[in-house]
């Protein structure tokens, strides 16, 4: 039988998350759980922390900030709180995420959304553990424009999943991917935001957070549950204004990464 990391302070903060979810029911907001949860431990006298902040690194740059929903004793465990019908793959794969990035001995992944509470334990076993990133070249369809450019862009995109996992906000990736760029070698433009007209007349500026690579492509780095047809005929429109032909839409929410190119 496998040994339980801080198998006393286990049982407390399971007795408390157990206690919430008896008395508030499933189904509410988030933060809902987080406070009652943080109250109960406090009662128990656990030591915890809510949001706690740590810095992300990417390649040693500085690419943003996660916060820990429920950071418990100096760091024997973090709580990653969700409201879902299950426990999600994605969920595990966030758990490793925020492993990486603060070193906690354990973290709990807790849904509220069941009728019974459910719960998962990731033991961080990473510090034992170098995974290295292998890439087998894909291939291009050939309606692609710049197939080498193109190629090279997929695997350090698929680089920058591989290191940060899932679980982030857009501009961890979006940081990340121009750190990328820069240790490739590739020259790139970052477009904070385009201005908008109609008939010659000027409506204003539009954010947009693009990265124009060898200004040839243009990628658009997102964090979200679904990359729509609405997100491609935007970055089909954004490529008409700036005279490009080729964008990739890259979408890291998930537990495997997401390319779709976008032609004009």
């Amino acid at each position: 039988m496998p040994k339980i990391i801080h198998k006393e302070l286990s049982y407390q903060v399971r007795g408390v998350l157990l206690h919430v979810h008896n008395e508030l029911g499933p189904n509410l907001p988030e933060p809902f759980y987080r406070d009652a949860t943080a109250l109960g431990l406090g009662k128990q006298d656990v030591r915890c922390e809510v949001e706690k902040s740590f810095e992300v690194y990417y390649r040693d740059a500085r690419v943003g900030l996660y916060f820990v929903d429920i950071w418990i004793e100096d760091g024997k465990m973090l709580l990653e709180l969700k409201v879902a019908p299950a426990i999600l793959p994605l969920h595990r794969g966030q758990a490793i995420s925020y492993l990486k990035v603060t070193d906690a001995d354990l973290a709990i992944v807790v849904n509220f959304g069941a009728a019974s509470l459910l719960d998962e334990r990731f033991p961080n076993f990473l510090r034992d553990k170098v995974a290295s990133f292998e890439w087998q070249e894909q291939p291009i369809a050939e309606e692609l424009l710049y197939p080498e450019l193109t190629n090279q862009l997929f695997q350090l995109l698929h680089r920058v999943h591989f290191e940060l996992g899932p679980g982030f906000l857009h501009q961890v990736y979006r940081r990340a991917t121009m750190v990328e760029l820069e240790h490739c070698g590739l020259d790139y433009t970052y477009i904070e935001q385009l201005p908008i007209h109609y008939q010659g007349h000027y409506l204003g500026a539009q954010p947009v957070r693009l990265i124009c690579v060898e200004d040839k492509v243009l990628l658009a780095t997102v964090a979200v549950r679904q990359a729509d047809e609405a997100m491609q005929a935007q970055l089909k429109a954004r490529l008409r204004h700036l005279g490009l032909q080729l964008g990739l839409l890259a979408n890291f929410h998930g537990t495997v990464l997401q390319i779709i190119p976008v032609r004009v």
